[in-house]
């Protein structure tokens, strides 16, 4: 990452034309998306992803490649610089995926792979990553293991800030009474809210009736409503958060658990933070911040707790339904049980109003008035208990069961509509101040926590690094210069019996990467190593050649990266280029065969560039003869360089030897024998200047010392031509 500083020291020299993979469509493109060139820069130099993937036909692995290119035109060297073959850039592509097993953001991730090793010439960009690494990793190990699985849960929740959006408001609108303020207010407001020009009274009372509530700049010359309006005298001076709150939230609303996130990880972190991370938020104010923003449900309403009446009226829209439908049948069955237990007894002018046509129900009802109304007033008692009610509230469900006595007892849905729109209206209103008030109180934060969510982003960028170290118990390589003349200010130590001037590495208590990340740590044996210019590897089948071979590559890799590295200890030389050449998968034809020579004759050429070449089974291009006088050619060549470091892996030692015109170092990973599974027993440390068995000579000698009679004579026979040969 880039500081603003930086950024704008390169951008004066810098144009998004002079950036290789930006034509002239692209270019536009990211000019119309950021607004500018200058922000188009920015955003480059910043190395966002996720902000470059808003640019039209704009993909991540697009995004990533501008990227790495804006870091090649910066730094003057790019991953093709120290890493020289196929192979060695799948060995890199390896660690990588290792790397990233350990971000908890797809923003570290796309930052990890941003990271490349950088060749001996600009060694100060990868200890400039290894200073971050280091800071991280102290804070890290700072922490206890539940609190480290605390801080990534916290991480893995913070995504980059999005822009809010609001739907247009359908319950507010702006009355205009003159053409110019009609105008002026749909200009400035149209694309979120209502807006209407009323010029006659009935028209008006509609819209009074049909709105929550409606704003105005302007009066009639006709009378208004007392209430239910908010006036503005000037329209130029209001903005639309003023009428809308929701359009400040949104934003917060829009990122509300990334915020929650990081500002509960800024309370982790900037309380006494030896390293001032975050502090632009002390703990108590981190604590203020989330505790206002608790306020906010994620669909952008008010969370219920914050305020007693507004919870009220939301416990009645929510149980209204319920308790008068379950009272209306409670009053049911007690009016049931009035009229069960009623005789009744009709005198003679009752009886006269029958005959001459009177409805018996009217008669039924006034006997049964009285109980009925105390029985009615009683449930609206329980009712209003239970609901909490007002008074007002009360008064509108008065006649929530109708004037008729029925039964059973039916609502009285007009009653129960006005009832609902008055707790709904009270409760949006309510909602409404809150969610004012709220907007205010976060006022002028929404900077503040933009920064905190890129700096809780950065964080996990180089968290990640160092939790990855820390899984691996990683150590930082030790710079060796390669010579007494070599001006390499590296302020590291460097042990002062490696200054031959020549290329090697010394390591010690090393772990393979790609074995421990598959099988754990604990499981894998670890292994000491120590080579000075060219040295040939021989060792039996599945000894650990590859393994080793792999692992010093790996070494070397993250040590120019600036990472540590998955061994005790590992001093080496700095170098510039990095050649690895992995297993043939069977003989190469002889246009391959070629190609494949005359990448070793440029690798060969002495032109005093340091570089290390590794070579696994080398001798699988083609038959084993013509290889082992190639390979024998080959090491004789880095020999005499005195600049490459070479480590050939091979089976076929002893003719390589027979081929060499020079003295050429050949260790081996020896086995000790086979058990009675017929596995290797393997010392995984190679023996300096000794040719390891192979795996065929164990397997026979085995067989001659378990056998008897001509099975034992014929196993005698084929270890006698073992040992001629040795």
């Amino acid at each position: 990452m880039i500081s603003d500083g930086e950024s704008t020291a390169i951008k004066t020299n810098m144009r998004l034309r002079d950036i290789s993979g930006i034509g002239s469509i692209l270019e536009k493109r990211l000019v119309t998306c950021f607004g500018s060139e200058e922000k188009a820069l920015e955003t480059l130099l910043k190395g966002d992803v996720h902000e470059l993937c808003r640019v039209e036909g704009m993909t991540r692995k697009s995004a990533q490649s501008l990227i790495l290119n804006v870091s090649k035109e910066q730094n003057g060297v790019s991953l093709e610089d120290f890493l020289k073959t196929k192979e060695a850039e799948a060995l890199y592509a390896g660690i990588l995926k290792i790397i990233k097993k350990h971000c908890c953001t797809e923003f570290s991730a796309d930052f990890i792979e941003r990271l490349v090793p950088y060749p001996k010439r600009r060694l100060d960009l990868a200890l400039d990553v290894r200073e971050k690494i280091e800071t991280h990793l102290t804070i890290l190990q700072s922490f206890s293991p539940d609190e480290r699985e605390m801080i990534q849960s916290l991480l893995s929740q913070i995504t980059p800030t999005k822009d809010g959006t609001v739907q247009k408001i359908r319950d507010r609108a702006v009355l205009a009474f003159s053409e110019v303020v009609y105008i002026e207010a749909h200009e400035k407001f149209g694309s979120i809210l209502p807006v209407h020009l009323v010029t006659d009274p009935q028209e008006c009372a509609d819209f009074f009736f049909s709105y929550r509530s409606v704003i105005l700049f302007d009066f009639p010359e006709f009378d208004l409503p007392e209430s239910g309006y908010e006036y503005f005298r000037d329209i130029d001076a209001v903005e639309i958060e003023q009428l809308i709150p929701e359009m400040a939230l949104s934003y917060f609303v829009k990122n509300l658990k990334s915020f929650d996130a990081s500002l509960r990880l800024a309370e982790i972190l900037a309380a006494g933070s030896m390293s001032g991370l975050f502090s632009q938020f002390t703990a108590e104010e981190s604590l203020e911040l989330r505790t206002l923003l608790k306020r906010l449900n994620a669909d952008g309403s008010m969370n219920p707790g914050i305020d007693p009446e507004a919870d009220r009226l939301r416990n009645i829209s929510v149980m209204c339904d319920e308790i008068l439908l379950r009272k209306a049948a409670e009053l049911s069955d007690k009016l049931k049980n009035v009229l069960t237990g009623n005789t009744l007894t009709l005198d003679g002018d009752q009886l006269m109003h029958i005959l001459s046509g009177a409805d018996l129900k009217q008669i039924v009802t006034a006997n049964v008035s009285k109980p009925y109304r105390e029985l009615l007033k009683e449930t609206l008692t329980e009712i209003t208990e239970t609901l909490s009610l007002k008074r007002d509230e009360e008064m509108i469900l008065s006649d929530i069961y109708g004037d008729e006595i029925e039964c059973p007892v039916k609502l009285n849905l007009e009653s129960l509509t006005r009832f609902k729109k008055e707790i709904s209206g009270k409760s949006a209103e309510l909602e409404q101040k809150q969610k004012k008030q709220l907007s205010k109180e976060l006022a002028g934060r929404k900077e503040a926590m933009s920064l905190l969510i890129n700096d809780c982003l950065e964080f996990d960028c180089w968290y990640s690094a160092a939790s990855f170290a820390n899984a691996y118990q990683m150590t930082f390589p030790v710079f060796a210069k390669t010579s007494q003349n070599t001006e390499l200010n590296l302020n590291l130590p460097a042990n002062p019996e490696n200054q031959s001037g020549n290329v090697f590495f010394n390591l010690e208590g090393g772990r393979n990467l790609f074995l421990s990340s598959k099988y754990g740590f604990d499981a894998i044996t670890p292994v000491s190593y120590d080579v000075e210019n060219t040295v040939l590897l021989s060792g039996v089948n599945s000894g650990g050649k590859t393994t080793v071979l792999e692992l010093v590559g790996q070494c070397l890799i993250l040590a120019h990266m600036g990472f540590p590295v998955p061994a005790e200890l590992f001093e080496f030389s700095p170098i510039e280029e990095f050649y690895y050449f992995g297993k043939s998968k069977g003989t190469l034809d002889a246009g391959a065969f070629e190609t494949t020579l005359r990448n070793f004759s440029i690798v060969s050429e002495s032109n005093g560039t340091e570089r290390a070449v590794f070579a696994d089974e080398l001798e699988s291009i083609t038959e084993p003869g013509a290889s082992a006088k190639i390979i024998a050619g080959l090491l004789e060549t880095f020999c005499e360089n005195g600049k490459t470091l070479s480590l050939f892996v091979s089976h076929l030692a002893e003719s390589i030897m027979e081929n060499c015109d020079i003295p050429i170092r050949v260790d081996g990973i020896e086995a000790g024998g086979l058990d009675d599974d017929l596995n290797l027993i393997v010392n995984r440390n190679p023996i300096k200047n000794h040719i390891a068995k192979s795996t065929p000579e164990l397997i026979v000698e085995k067989l001659f010392l378990t056998s008897t009679g001509v099975e034992n004579a014929f196993y005698e026979k084929l270890k006698k031509k073992f040992e001629a040969k040795n």
